[in-house]
Order: structure tokens, then C-alpha cells, then sequence
């Protein structure tokens, strides 16, 4: 492998390039984003460790964002070559990268299951809610096919299918949030609103500056190979029964919105009252400008905290 300093608003490659690469942040941050409706949308922001680029080297498609460096960036870079090297005769390099991979996989796996849940409910709805009134108008959600995980669209849930009586019109979609700030929201922060959350978290106040920002629970024993599996920006210790699960939830960006995913919670995971998850049919809530409040596990759970987007 070899390692790459980008100057600020070098272009590391561009959506559409052919490149295999896959890089990760030594030191620096890097911005990926894509071109919608002919301008560019922030996805991510990136910091040091995280990995990018690597799915090129697995489907060989063309890159499905650009990415940028936003200031100094020093990158190691893994060719093809230098993978499967690594495989035979040093795969704990490897690590990093694996993890990347079976998050990729994850919010695959979780965004398709949503996908086939909806629509099974819509087909559920169409037969059981439209055959007695041939008059009756079914809604079925238009759900777009899997892209690339964590390098798409992703702020907006698909609809939740129902049976519109003829003659009736459909139930008002809910309101939208107020826009953001002109120039965007320029902080976001996170604090803890229990003693039990404040006494595991690495300082009183955490300061976001890269998304996503993973959030998942602490593994405390060495060895054991869990940390391949789980991949957080904030790890926060919990005991059994466990309200946090290992790979949790996480706080993202899409353009000047920013938003609260599921990554599988067994618990779950509440944003401003409002439950995500696969159970309930959307892995998103987006947040709000000011004060949001984020409780990780059950509705008991100690582990309450405060987003606030400023």
C-alpha cells in the first residue's frame, strides 16, 4: 500500500471515474457527494479512519459519488493488487477495510428488507382493502431499486401504502420541517440528558464534525473479533440486558439535512418521540433545527441524549 497527500479541494476522483482504489483517512477529511438534478449534494463528511472508495474494488462499477478533500489530507490507498496480497499473507491490515465492508452490507440488508416489507404490505392492502369497492384508489409506494449503500439518497422514507376510499382524498402528508439557515446549520452537537448516558460518554459535550457518525455499544474485550463487526464513532458502554445494541444508529447528512438511521437497533432507536426502525417501516427521522432529543433502547432506557443543530 501507499500513502497520498490531497491538498484542499484537490478532487480525489470524480462520479462516473473508473478507478478501483479505495482509500482511507490517515489525517484530514474528506467530502463525498453527487450530482442531483445537476448540483452537487452532500453525503458524507469524512475524518480520520474512516475508508471510502472501496466499492469500486468489489463490483467494479463506475464511482457512484465524487470525493474531495476538505483541507490537508494524508490517504492510504489499496489497490486491487495490493487486496488480494493482503489477503494471503497480512489480512489483519485487512480489518479497517472489513469492517467497512459489513457496514455497507448492513444498511444493504436493512434497506432491503424495508423495502420487501412495504411492499408486501401494499400488495396485502391492494387485496384485502381494494376488491370490495372497485371505486377505491390504492396508493402504492414507488420504491427505487438498491444503489450503492451510504452513497445515495437516503433522508426520505418511501410512503406507507393505503386504501383511498373513492371519493375521498389522500390523508395529508406530514408537515415539513423548516428549512435550514441560509449558509446551513454550522454545528451539531451532542449531550447527554442522564447522569447513566453522561457517565459513558468520553466528555460531557461531543462535538460532531464528520458524518456519518456511527454510534454503537462499547466492547470492552480484546481478541474476541467483534470490533471487525462493529464500526462506531462513538462506542458507549452498557451491561446487560443491553439497551444499546453493537452497531446502533447514526447521526448523517444529506445536503443541509440531517438525520437520525437505524442500523439495526434490537431495541431500538426514538427520535423526538418518534420511533425507526424496521418495525416501523422507516429507518429515518430527520432533525430538526435547535434541540432534538435521541433515546437510544427502550422507553425506559437511561441513555437519553440531546442533539442540537445550530
Amino acid at each position: 500500500m501507499s500513502q497520498t497527500i490531497f491538498q484542499p479541494g484537490q478532487v480525489i476522483f470524480r462520479e462516473g471515474d473508473t478507478s478501483q482504489e479505495a482509500y482511507r483517512i490517515l489525517q484530514g477529511r474528506v467530502e463525498i457527494s453527487i450530482l442531483a438534478d445537476g448540483k452537487p449534494v452532500i453525503l458524507a463528511q469524512l475524518g480520520e479512519g474512516d475508508i471510502f472508495g472501496e466499492m469500486a474494488m468489489v463490483d467494479e462499477r463506475p464511482r457512484s459519488a465524487s470525493a474531495q478533500a476538505l483541507e490537508v489530507t494524508t490517504c492510504e490507498v489499496l489497490t486491487p493488487e495490493n487486496f488480494n496480497d493482503l489477503v494471503l499473507q497480512r489480512p489483519e491490515v485487512l480489518i479497517p477495510y472489513m469492517a467497512s465492508f459489513f457496514e455497507r452490507l448492513r444498511t444493504a440488508n436493512d434497506r432491503l428488507r424495508l423495502e420487501m416489507r412495504l411492499r408486501a404490505k401494499a400488495e396485502s392492502q391492494v387485496s384485502t382493502g381494494a376488491t370490495p369497492s372497485p371505486a377505491a384508489r390504492v396508493a402504492v409506494p414507488v420504491i427505487p431499486p438498491i444503489a450503492p449503500p451510504s452513497l445515495e439518497l437516503t433522508r426520505v422514507a418511501p410512503p406507507t401504502p393505503m386504501v383511498v376510499p373513492a371519493g375521498h382524498p389522500p390523508a395529508p402528508a406530514p408537515a415539513p420541517l423548516a428549512p435550514p439557515p441560509a449558509g446551513g446549520y454550522q454545528s451539531v452537537v451532542l449531550t447527554a440528558l442522564t447522569e447513566h448516558a453522561k457517565a459513558r460518554l468520553p466528555q460531557a459535550v461531543v462535538t460532531i464534525g464528520k458524518f456519518p457518525f456511527r454510534i454503537g455499544r462499547k466492547h470492552d474485550t480484546p481478541g474476541k473479533g467483534a470490533t471487525v463487526f462493529a464500526s462506531n464513532d462513538l462506542p458507549i458502554g452498557d451491561e446487560k440486558p443491553y439497551q444499546i445494541s453493537r452497531n446502533h444508529c447514526s447521526i448523517e447528512r444529506e445536503g443541509d439535512h440531517f438525520f437520525v438511521r437505524d442500523r439495526g437497533s434490537s431495541v431500538g432507536t426514538v427520535v423526538n418521540d418518534k420511533p425507526i426502525g424496521l418495525a416501523e417501516d422507516t429507518l429515518t427521522c430527520d432533525l430538526q433545527g435547535g434541540d432534538n432529543v435521541l433515546l437510544l433502547g427502550a422507553d425506559d432506557s437511561p441513555f437519553k441524549f440531546k442533539v442540537t443543530l445550530s
